[in-house]
């Protein structure tokens, strides 16, 4: 079976989340090349303190050098979602996320809205359009 006929290539729920985990599990293993390879080489991206919209892979590149700079050790996890599929070959996972960081040496928790869209891409689900922001206080 080829990777572009596998069942999970074939749903778009469990390719959208497999998309997500990938990027998730990167993210939790530091690995800058890993978060980098969930995402499109035309994504678009609105990270948690990003001012303007990020439209290129050294943007996106850029942004998560700093996060894992600046608040290594950190890790992610999913709470609550869903997933909206739009076609056979594109989805929208929506809901939250929970994050521990580091900073000035202590552990930070913080819990964050996500909106990812996903997309089928030669036989690979890919983050398009991205965008997290904190829970306003």
């Amino acid at each position: 079976m080829t990777p572009a006929s596998s069942p999970a290539n074939l749903d778009p729920t469990a390719g959208a989340l497999g998309a997500v985990h990938a990027w998730i599990n990167a993210v939790n293993r530091n690995d800058l090349d890993g978060i980098l390879a969930a995402f499109a080489h035309d994504a678009r991206f609105f990270g948690t303190s990003t001012q303007t919209l990020v439209s290129s892979p050294d943007g996106i590149k850029a942004y998560f050098e700093v996060v894992l700079k600046n608040y290594a050790p950190l890790s992610a996890a999913l709470g609550q979602i869903t997933v909206t599929e739009l076609s056979s070959g594109s989805a929208v996972v929506t809901g939250y996320d929970e994050w521990q960081l580091t900073i000035d040496g202590k552990q930070v928790e913080g819990i964050g809205r996500l909106s990812i869209a996903i997309a089928l891409r030669e036989g690979r689900w890919e983050i398009v359009s991205f965008h997290r922001s904190a829970i306003p206080a």
